[in-house]
């Protein structure tokens, strides 16, 4: 049998979804995974090239064909650490903001706040690989995923885009969430099985090829990513939504 195509992002916070489905004996069989960054992975969803897969969620109006599947998504209840404003200068000074080609919600997420919370209009522009180490004066970067750890001590300001959220909305912020059509709809109580397992215990994800050491990767895991979609979370993509619809 095919098959079930499956999308989803390699960074850290995505190794106990990974982990759990090659770790299940019914999953490993029936699925395929597909590892790309978040704005290649919703390109795959919209085309679909894949059954399913974790979609940013600025990509979600283009999921036509697909349904939210599972309990579970990459969101954050205050500071993610992996998503921010990096500068050398406050807030207050940067005219330019740099986005990162990896991710369209973050990008789409920093124009919402910056409009709606900050009150402030920026230049924006576009990068290509490499971006992180080239910043202007009065310029902030927008960096997403595990690259982040390697620059917290590179730029004096860091500013946390999902904290910032929770500020403006008190809301808490999905960054991911699940979805699939018919054939990975099929799966979606052994994914809420395998999940519920794996995330139960963290440790046992750890790599030691990883770039953090230990105490940080499960204190990521357990304190700044919250793998639950609940009801807020939903709000929260809603409001997303109708933000980014009338900026």
């Amino acid at each position: 049998m095919k098959k079930i195509k499956l999308a989803l992002v390699s960074y850290i916070n995505t190794i106990p979804f990974i982990e759990a489905i090659k770790s299940s004996d019914v999953l490993k069989e029936k699925v395929e995974l597909v590892i790309d960054y978040p704005a290649r992975c919703a390109e795959l969803i919209r085309t679909e090239q894949v059954d399913g897969g974790l979609i940013p969620v600025g990509a979600l109006h283009e999921a036509k064909s697909y349904k939210t599947i599972t309990n579970y998504c990459i969101g954050a209840n205050g500071a993610v650490d992996t998503v921010v404003l990096f500068s050398n200068q406050e807030l207050e000074e940067v005219d330019t903001i740099f986005l990162d080609y990896q991710s369209r919600s973050s990008v789409q997420l920093v124009k919402i706040l910056a409009k709606q919370y900050w009150k402030k209009d920026f230049k924006y522009l576009p990068t290509t690989n490499g971006f992180e180490d080239n910043i202007p004066q009065n310029s902030a970067i927008l960096m997403i995923g595990d690259r982040v750890f390697n620059y917290e001590n590179i730029y004096k300001y860091k500013l946390d885009l999902a904290e910032n959220w929770k500020h403006y909305t008190k809301l808490p912020f999905a960054f991911a969430v699940w979805v699939g059509n018919k054939r990975a709809q099929s799966i979606e109580k052994e994914l809420n099985k395998a999940f519920a397992k794996q995330l139960l215990n963290i440790d046992s994800c750890f790599n030691k090829m990883l770039t953090i050491d230990k105490s940080t990767f499960v204190n990521y895991l357990t304190n700044k990513i919250d793998y639950s979609f609940d009801v807020d979370k939903k709000k929260a993509i809603q409001l997303f939504t109708s933000l980014l619809t009338n900026s």
